[in-house]
């Protein structure tokens, strides 16, 4: 069996790791959407 060498341990883990780490944002952001801003009623000079 190929064994990996330290730096390629350490690029596969640190892949790995930001690759967990998008997945659980983009859950996140799915679960709990950004609250809107209020629309603002505009009044105009008439």
């Amino acid at each position: 069996m190929n064994k990996l060498t330290r730096q390629e341990q350490l690029v596969l883990i640190t892949v790995l790791s930001l690759l967990v780490v998008g997945w659980v944002v983009k859950v996140f952001r799915t679960a709990n959407p950004p609250v809107g801003k209020p629309i603002e009623n505009v009044r105009t000079n008439s």
